[in-house]
């Protein structure tokens, strides 16, 4: 059901209304919630109205490396639908020969990188040279003088109206070029981020970068002596203040965190407002064009603040660590995502299933070894291992998947960038070292916050349960309880407004149970600390990756007010290991779809498992089309790369 026109740019307010009053006479008040929510999280300064599933045409197969023309014709018949074609940034560039080719043999194609110089300034391909050579000369700068601020002036700064003109110029003029053969989506950029990738700088202290902040803090704190109550300062005038770089916020004690955290908030503003710039600039020059960015990384630094990221663009291609599918999906569930798999990897076959189960558009092949098909057109060894699979995506049961439902649970569980934030920040200040000399490796490892809502959605994904992932708008302004939810979760909480606070009483006192990994709101949404964390005994302390969190899944489910829609049973007659089940609903009334995947390596054997329904339904295997007939009871071979797909009607 759409809440946004399809119109870029603009509202439809008739339509959301319309949505919510079908929502609410058809007494559905856990999708009104959603819904309300999603519509309460649009932020008007990078909303650009993303495409719907509409807008895309079935489950894409693209290759990414170049091939000769008789490995193209060869994998256009094993379903691969797409290939990929690199945007001539040089206005007199030759149009790439590639064209003619994709023309020909009726493939789609997207463009690639129109503007990395720009969105991946610090982390682009330059020939001999590491990619991320600009960022290790600016670590080396600041290890120099720590004191400088010249290493934290981004080149460009991604509020550089000169830079703006000449990437809307650009994106133009390749748009323009395209335009009559329709692409999938135009790249803006590959790996992009504030820095490199996803890892912590202290960008942007351009001279116009904090310009553009202080009017932002004008605009949130309205009063100048609000915001030096909030920061701890004494300013007289807007234009005197200045963030606190992460050196000075550790040197300081950590006493007054708001005038580091809220740069850091602004400098994801900045950069989510940046892409959208872009994506408004494909939809000028083609109406109906997809502006994308590939190369997504884990929710936390380098602008992957993923409530305001998600809805700047239409597409986006992410690296699916710490949930980061899951979460964008969630703070935009219009967005299109793509995967990439490398088709060399043993688990790439289960990674591509698994992607497809979490509502992936497509996915982008890594084939620098020409695995799928030799130059002469045989086949490969990975491409008749891929050919059931791509064959099968591409037909009808890829329509099935592609146009079923995935509902939510009534376990809600919050996304919380500022808390994120704080906790990155107190923990480099009780390991000590130099927090400059990380890398974005870094912060994959040292994530908690996004590494425990993958652990939540690990352990519910056992018994097919899927909670839904809600921003902080959506709790302050929502009412949970009222909504349907019966479970909170609280994933390294440590930043709580007080409306969220306040909500998230009411939701106790009626009942709700209040999960939290540490206990929440020890800082408000701006950073700065309170005398105590929130202290309630409604709260309980969960860690979601213990031994006792399965044992205690049941009691979760119970609370949650959710019976049991199905049994699983290994050979030994226990619950099975490994394993996650997705529920989907299908386009016909009442069928349900149970995707039942192995999470454990594909090289391990295939295994046995009895599925028990609590009502005999009619059952059918929708990947082989094998008719179980009515039936409460099937039993399976669990392959450990592709999974079981039961239909249930």
């Amino acid at each position: 059901m759409p809440f946004f026109s399809s119109t870029r740019g603009s509202l439809d307010t008739a339509q959301t209304v319309k949505s919510f009053l079908v929502l609410f006479f058809k007494k559905e008040p856990f999708l009104l919630f959603l819904s309300f929510i999603s519509f309460i999280s649009f932020t008007p300064f990078i909303f650009c109205a993303p495409a719907s599933a509409a807008d895309w045409p079935g489950f894409q197969i693209i290759l990414y490396q170049s091939q000769t023309a008789a490995a193209l014709r060869a994998l256009r018949e094993i379903g691969v639908s797409a290939a990929m074609l690199r945007a001539r940034r040089d206005a007199a560039a030759a149009e790439d020969p590639h064209l003619a080719l994709f023309r020909a043999l009726g493939l789609r194609f997207y463009v690639e990188n129109i503007a990395t110089d720009f969105y991946s300034a610090y982390h682009r391909w330059q020939g001999a040279t590491p990619v991320n050579a600009a960022f290790l000369a600016d670590q080396a700068r600041h290890r120099q003088d720590p004191t400088a601020i010249e290493p934290f002036l981004r080149q460009p700064s991604l509020v550089d109206q000169g830079w703006r003109a000449l990437i809307a110029q650009r994106i133009a003029r390749v748009v323009a070029g395209f335009r009559a053969d329709h692409p999938l989506y135009y790249d803006l950029a590959d790996e992009a981020g504030i820095a490199d990738l996803s890892a912590a700088w202290d960008f942007d202290f351009s001279p116009r970068a904090l310009n553009d902040f202080r009017a932002w803090l004008h605009a949130s704190y309205h009063d100048l002596a609000a915001l030096n109550r909030e920061w701890g300062r004494h300013y007289r005038r807007w234009d005197e203040i200045s963030p606190e770089t992460t050196d000075e916020a550790l040197r300081a004690g950590m006493a007054d965190l708001a005038p580091w955290a809220d740069f850091k908030a602004w400098m994801d503003l900045s950069f989510a407002d940046s892409v959208g710039f872009g994506t408004k600039a494909v939809h000028a020059a083609d109406p109906q064009a997809l502006a994308a960015l590939e190369g997504g990384q884990i929710p936390g630094w380098g602008g992957y603040d993923y409530t305001r990221l998600a809805k700047s663009v239409d597409v986006m291609e992410i690296y699916d660590f710490g949930a980061s599918v899951a979460i964008a999906r969630a703070m935009n569930a219009r967005l299109i995502t793509l995967m990439t798999i490398a088709v060399n990897d043993p688990n790439a076959r289960a990674a591509l299933w698994r992607g497809v189960l979490a509502g992936m558009g497509g996915v982008i092949l890594w084939d620098e070894d020409a695995a799928l098909a030799s130059p002469d057109g045989g086949l490969g060894r990975a491409g008749r291992d891929f050919a059931p699979d791509f064959l099968a995506l591409r037909g009808r049961l890829g329509d099935i998947l592609m146009k079923a439902r995935r509902p939510v649970d009534p376990i809600a569980i919050l996304y919380s960038p500022a808390s994120f934030r704080l906790r990155w920040l107190l923990d480099r200040a009780a390991e000590g070292g130099d927090w400059a000399a990380r890398g974005a490796d870094a912060e994959y490892r040292d994530n908690p916050q996004s590494h425990a809502i993958a652990a939540f959605l690990q352990l519910f994904s056992a018994h097919g349960v899927r909670p839904a992932i809600i921003p902080p708008a959506g709790l302050e302004a929502g009412d949970l309880w009222e909504a349907g939810i019966r479970v909170l979760i609280l994933p390294e909480t440590l930043a709580l407004s007080a409306g969220e606070i306040a909500a998230i009483r009411r939701f106790a006192a009626a009942g709700g149970e209040v999960l939290a990994t540490t206990p929440p709101g020890g800082f408000d949404e701006h950073g700065k600390r309170r005398a105590a964390p929130l202290a309630d005994g409604a709260i309980r302390i969960f860690d979601p990756a213990s031994a006792d969190a399965g044992r205690d899944l049941a009691g979760l489910l119970t609370a949650a007010g959710l019976q049991p829609r199905f049994q699983l049973r290994d050979a030994a007659g226990g619950w099975p290991e490994n394993v996650s089940v997705t529920r989907l609903e299908g386009m016909r009334g009442g069928q349900e779809i149970f995707a039942i995947e192995s999470n454990g390596e594909a090289t391990k054997p295939a295994r046995s498992l009895t599925f028990t329904r609590p009502r005999a339904c009619r059952v059918e295997e929708l990947r082989t089309a094998h008719d179980f007939g009515m039936t409460p009871v099937v039993t399976v071979t669990l392959d450990p790369a592709v999974p079981t797909l039961l239909s249930c009607e």
